[in-house]
């Protein structure tokens, strides 16, 4: 039970380490008291219409029961797993592969796709709440055509059509009405999105809704200057904090409540740094705008999140794979037997985090989520190969005995366009830039390249650009990867946008490769499309936060995290990303 003893507890902790840059004109006052809404419930969305999705997403699938788990039901196509429904909580999921949706033709009309949903039927019943619909991003891709044999990039690039767009997003923006004013509704509980393509055509959706009605239950706002001292306590610590933007939501756990909260944006920079270098993530948290909690809106830390997990190791430049592994065989390699090794395809996974970083806690906690994911799979045996703090040597000079010597590589770091780091966020300090930092020859088992790295995830800031974020010459969103692919690299999936620290997409994508066998580059799009701390388009200045982009040789966007075959030189590359 929170009490007011909680708000004693920040205001008078021991002395913070550092400082929150925060403007306290920028915190919206509330003059009166706000409803509290309690969740029923779950809504489901209807059986006959889903079956009619997964549909479009390949011919014949429907959801069937499986049989070692009642509380779900699946469809398939092939053994891949194209979507879910829990019958517990109303969950649903549809994914697609991306690689394979055509352009749209026509534009996209997401209100006549989505006319069967009217507040007070399917999926959304009555309540005391409020939903409209709203565009969302849009997959967008490109393709570099022409590229020639003696590696001279030819400048002769093109859409596949002219701004061609493959799907648009529509969700319900949920919103509560409160002494006159409109509040969104925000959080990790309800979500509706529904991607639309051609012929206005749903390919794949996430769900998850309960109805919410009026409690009684009331919330009295302490004084801005309480609120203003809860949030400089809470964020305080080994590093400065800019407050960039605050606001008033309902924050949705998706458990009982929804509580009128305060939405905090902000950018941290090191102690000693007056300027990030790099595109940090930026932080989003929500406060409660009274003194007693409805429920806990405050995320368990990133370090208790990673305790009892080990830390990455230090690496040592040239020095060969045997050498280097982090790690001793971990418990899910050594209980296969060898029929198990045998019949599941073998996989090894590379992590490398940045070093002597502010937000340590936030990277090892995206890595070790990640591996934890890998290692339950069912279907795949992953082995834990390497997790090594990532000096910039790592990545180039000595990249065969590292990155270049596993088939799945995830990096935490900072980044910016085309470079990310490796030490305290800097940009100039033994930053990795794309490609000069690289081996000439790439990264990859490519005919005349001795590595191994098939996929590589950068979860870093705005490293792989998009076209349309080079207005004067998208060819140089493609120039920079054809070195780092030529050596037979399948796919690099990252960000063409600033991020959040909250967000789960690196730990989502795992699964998704590691248990539904999606597509690597489908995976990572869904994924971050569907992250809750991205699901109503957070955006700062009119910039938008959390908008995935990949890169990968025509051809090879459908590949699963298993094929690591070799690959020829790519005559060909695509781009895709949400816009």
């Amino acid at each position: 039970m929170f009490t007011t003893r909680f708000l004693h507890v920040l205001l008078f902790s021991s002395l913070a380490l550092a400082w929150v840059d925060l403007d306290p004109a920028i915190i919206p006052a509330v003059d009166e008291p706000l409803e509290v809404y309690s969740l029923g419930n779950p809504s489901f969305l209807p059986h006959e219409w889903l079956d009619g999705i997964v549909g479009n997403v390949a011919d014949g699938v429907k959801f069937a029961k499986r049989g070692d788990d009642s509380s779900k039901i699946y469809a398939y196509n092939g053994d891949e797993v194209v979507g879910f429904v829990d019958k517990s909580t109303g969950e649903t999921q549809v994914y697609t592969d991306y690689d394979k949706l055509p352009a749209a033709k026509n534009p996209i009309d997401i209100k006549n796709a989505l006319k069967i949903f009217e507040h007070g039927k399917d999926g959304f019943p009555a309540d005391d709440t409020h939903v409209e619909l709203v565009q969302g991003a849009s997959l967008v891709g490109s393709t570099m055509n022409n590229i020639t044999d003696d590696e001279s990039l030819s400048r002769r690039w093109n859409y596949e059509e002219p701004d061609a767009t493959f799907l648009t997003t529509g969700y319900f923006q949920r919103w509560v009405k409160c002494k006159g004013k409109k509040f969104p509704v925000c959080g990790p509980g309800s979500r509706a999105s529904f991607s639309v393509g051609v012929d206005n055509r749903i390919f794949s959706l996430s769900y998850r809704w309960k109805p919410a009605k009026n409690s009684g239950r009331i919330v009295k706002p302490s004084p801005l200057s309480t609120i203003e001292e809860v949030i400089r306590r809470w964020l305080e610590g080994k590093r400065r904090i800019k407050i960039k933007h605050i606001d008033i939501c309902f924050y949705d756990s998706g458990a009982q409540w929804i509580q009128p909260v305060y939405r905090v944006l902000g950018e941290s920079f090191p102690e000693d740094n007056h300027d990030n270098e790099t595109e940090s993530s930026e932080i989003l948290r929500f406060f409660p705008i009274g003194d007693e909690p409805v429920e806990n809106v405050f995320p368990e830390g990133a370090a208790a999140a990673s305790e009892g997990q080990p830390w990455p190791a230090e690496p040592k430049e040239n020095k060969p794979t045997e050498v280097a592994r982090s790690l001793k065989r971990n418990y899910f390699e050594a209980r296969n037997s060898l029929y198990e090794r045998w019949a599941k395809p073998t996989v090894t996974v590379g992590r490398y985090v940045t070093q002597e970083d502010i937000h340590q806690a936030e990277f090892l906690k995206n890595a070790n989520g990640f591996w934890n994911n890998l290692a339950t799979s069912p279907i795949i045996n992953f082995v834990n190969s390497q997790y090594f703090w990532a000096p910039r040597w790592l990545y180039g000079g000595s990249a065969q005995w590292y990155i270049n010597s596993v088939h799945l590589a995830l990096t935490e770091a900072h980044g910016w366009k085309h470079l990310f780091s490796t030490w305290r966020g800097s940009s100039v300090v033994n930053p990795v830039r794309i490609p000069s930092t690289l081996p000439p020859a790439g990264y990859g088992p490519g005919p005349n390249n001795l590595g191994r790295l098939a996929y590589w995830i950068i979860d870093a800031s705005k490293v792989i650009p998009a076209p349309v974020d080079f207005p004067g010459d998208p060819f140089q969103a493609f120039k920079p990867w054809w070195r780092v692919l030529c050596g037979g690299l399948h796919a690099v999936m990252g960000w063409r946008t600033k991020t959040l620290f909250s967000d789960d997409v690196a730990v989502h994508t795992a699964w998704l490769i590691a248990h539904f066998r999606i597509p690597v580059v489908s995976a990572w799009l869904y994924a971050a499309h569907n992250d809750w701390a991205y699901f109503f388009g957070p955006t700062y200045n009119g910039k938008p936060y959390g908008r995935a982009s990949v890169i990968y040789p025509c051809g090879r966007g459908s590949d699963k995290v298993w094929q690591v075959e070799k690959l020829p030189k790519p005559k060909c590359l695509k781009m895709k990303w949400w816009n």
